[in-house]
C-alpha cells in the first residue's frame, strides 16, 4: 500500500497534483486547510480513493466529518486535521482517540510541522504543510510495518 498524505494545502494544489503524478499513491489523503483543495486532487484522479477532513479553516457548517477512520490493507487509520483534538498543545488526546480505536496509524496536520512519531503499536504522522512544500508518503504490506518517507515537493 502506497498512500500519499497532504496537509494545509492553503491554495497550492498543483504540487499535490505532481506528488500524485509522480508518486503512484494507491490512496491520498488530505486532512484540511483547504478542503477545495482537497476537491480538486480528488477531481483530477477520480478512480483514486481519496479520504478527507476539513480543517480548522475550512467553514463548512458541519457538512463534513471532521474526523475518519480508514481500514486499508491490513491497517486501521484514525485521520483528522488535528485541531478538534488539540494537537498544537500535545499529541495526547489524538494518541488516546486513535488506541481507542485500535489503529495502526494517526495522521494530522494542524500545526504545519513536520512530525513522525512512535507510540508502540501506533505511529503518528505530520506530513508538514503542502504550502511549505512538504507531505509524507507512508508504505506498507499486510502484515508489515509502516514506513513513513517524508518528501519535499
Amino acid at each position: 500500500m502506497r498512500s500519499l498524505v497532504f496537509s494545509d494545502s492553503h491554495g497550492r494544489v498543483q504540487p499535490m497534483l505532481d506528488a500524485v503524478a509522480t508518486y503512484r499513491p494507491d490512496v491520498v489523503f488530505h486532512l484540511g486547510d483547504v478542503v477545495r483543495d482537497g476537491d480538486q486532487v480528488r477531481a483530477a484522479y477520480p478512480d483514486l480513493p481519496f479520504y478527507q477532513v476539513p480543517g480548522n479553516c475550512d467553514f463548512l457548517g458541519g457538512r463534513m466529518e471532521r474526523e475518519g477512520v480508514a481500514r486499508l490493507e491490513g491497517k486501521t487509520v484514525f485521520y483528522l486535521h488535528g485541531h478538534t483534538r488539540y494537537v498544537k498543545s500535545g499529541l495526547g488526546p489524538a494518541v488516546t482517540q486513535a488506541k481507542a480505536l485500535g489503529a495502526d496509524l494517526l495522521l494530522f496536520g494542524h500545526t504545519h510541522a513536520p512530525l513522525a512519531a512512535d507510540y508502540g503499536d501506533l505511529l503518528a504522522v505530520n506530513p508538514g504543510a503542502v504550502q511549505d512544500g512538504r507531505c509524507a508518503l507512508l508504505t506498507w504490506e499486510r502484515a508489515g510495518a509502516i514506513q513513513h518517507i517524508p518528501l519535499q515537493l
